[in-house]
This record gives structure tokens, sequence and C-alpha cells, in this order.
């Protein structure tokens, strides 16, 4: 009993998957449940590619999936939402109430895009990571439309710098990041455990690393969803054995699924 809840399909422009290639590839990896989380980023800063799709044909091919699949594997609607502070009302009117979950994340900070590194410009390399925590602090702070921040110390995977040190291994970042988690604990939300983030660095954390994990379990945080962040079949349920252990070491109990925005449960010793 697995659940792998960030996956995208052909409707995220940097996808190819096919959503039929999706569900038979989690079947075949044995996975129980899924989220289909595509993205949609407004106001997105690169005119070479756009993160928007129709709500009302993705949100119907689901549906089909669902009832095609329905004694194969619990399927759900999900969306990736990059977040921008001016976005906020914007996205609130997006979502209504036609999502299971939707991952918060941050791709634009400043108005300005991570991925091609223009955000970074000017910045030394923890000027730079302190501005992308600050604006997800007020993102945070002031939107309640979500159920999980999406690979928050994603920062790390950009910008020029040549390393990638945990964003809590300075005191101003960690700062902002206990806060950050402090608010997401009050407001019942939670952190998403992306298995993509083993390809930074040496290898060896998620997103968030096992030390920002480790901080919000110490602060009573319960809420963890695991996610691959899938682009391709390849990547689905990518290196989740490992990682569900390593929840099981910082001392985390459960894994958690989202049904109408509402979170159930999961003990982390009965996924195999």
């Amino acid at each position: 009993m697995f659940f792998d809840y960030h996956l995208h399909s052909h409707f995220s422009s940097d996808s190819e998957m096919s959503l039929d290639e999706i569900c038979t590839t989690a079947i075949n990896k044995g996975l129980t449940e899924i989220a289909i989380t595509d993205h949609y980023d407004l106001d997105y800063q690169d005119d070479q590619i756009e993160f928007l799709f129709n709500k009302n044909n993705y949100l119907r091919e689901i549906d089909n999936l669902q009832k095609e699949y329905s004694n194969l594997l619990t399927i759900k609607r999900g969306i990736e939402l990059g977040m921008q502070p001016h976005l906020c009302k914007r996205c609130t009117a997006f979502i209504g109430n036609d999502f299971d979950y939707v991952i918060a994340s941050i791709h634009t900070a400043e108005r300005k895009d991570l991925y091609q590194g223009d955000f970074f410009i000017g910045y030394q390399q923890w000027e730079a990571y302190q501005k992308y925590l600050i604006e997800m602090y007020q993102i945070i702070d002031s939107y309640n439309n979500f159920s999980v921040i999406g690979h928050l110390d994603v920062v790390r995977r950009y910008g020029d710098y040549g390393t990638a040190p945990d964003l809590v291994d300075d005191p101003e970042a960690r700062t902002i990041i206990e806060e950050i988690l402090k608010i997401l604990i009050k407001k019942e939300k939670g952190l998403e455990v992306n298995t993509s983030g083993y390809y930074i660095g040496n290898g060896a954390d998620p997103l968030p690393s096992r030390k920002i994990l480790k901080l919000y379990h110490e602060l009573g945080g319960e809420i963890i969803t695991l996610g691959s962040d899938s682009h391709y079949t390849q990547q689905i349920a990518f290196r989740f054995q490992e990682t569900v252990q390593l929840l099981k070491e910082i001392g985390f109990q459960y894994l958690t699924t989202f049904d109408k925005m509402k979170p159930t449960f999961h003990s982390l010793d009965n996924l195999n």
C-alpha cells in the first residue's frame, strides 16, 4: 500500500505522460492510490512555456479514469499551484471546491523564474535563499486553500552556486523555515516529501531535507504526503521504500492522503 501524490501528465507543459500511462505504471509498481497534480502557474515568468490548462477538460478526464480504474486504483483530483503573493485570490477562484488535494509550490520568486535562474541574479547564495523563504512565508501566512507545501527547499536545486547546502544550516534561513512550519501546523496544513530531491547534491535527501523534516516533527507536525514529482513513467514511486524508512527514523507515524481537501492518516507500519 503506497500512494504517489505528485504526478504530472500531458496537461503539464513539461510532461508527455498520458493519464493511462500513469495509471498502468502506478498499478504495476504496486501503488493503491495516486493524485494527478498537474501544473497551474499563473503569470509564470518564462515566455517559452505556459503552465495552464482547461479545468473542465482536466477534471472530466480524471473522472473518466476514476471509473475506468475503480477496482484497481484510487485516483484523486489534484493540482500543483505555482504560488506568488499577488495571485492568491485568483488561485482561490480557480480551485473552487473541485479538487481533493492542492500542492502550493513556489516556482517564481519576486516575479522572477527560479528554473532559468533569473531570480538569483544579483544575490549571494544565502541572500537568495532567504528572499525565497520570505516570499514563501508571506504566501503561507495569507493563503489557506491548499493541502501541503510542495518541495519546500527546491530553491537549492537552482542558482549557479556550485553547492546546494541545507537551508537550515544558515541561522536566518532556519528561523524563517521554523516560522513557516509553525504556520503550517497552526493551519493544519502539511509538507510534501518530494523524492525528486534525491537528484540534488549527494542524493541523500528528498525535498525538504531530513533536517527540515526533523524540525517539522519536533514542532509537532504530522501531515506528510509522499510524491515523486514524476514527469516520466520511470520516476513514479521513485525511492519510496527508503523514504518511508527515513520518515520512521525521524519519528513520523503516518502518511496522509486527501479526499475533498480532508486528510486521512495511514500508519507507516502498514506500508509495504
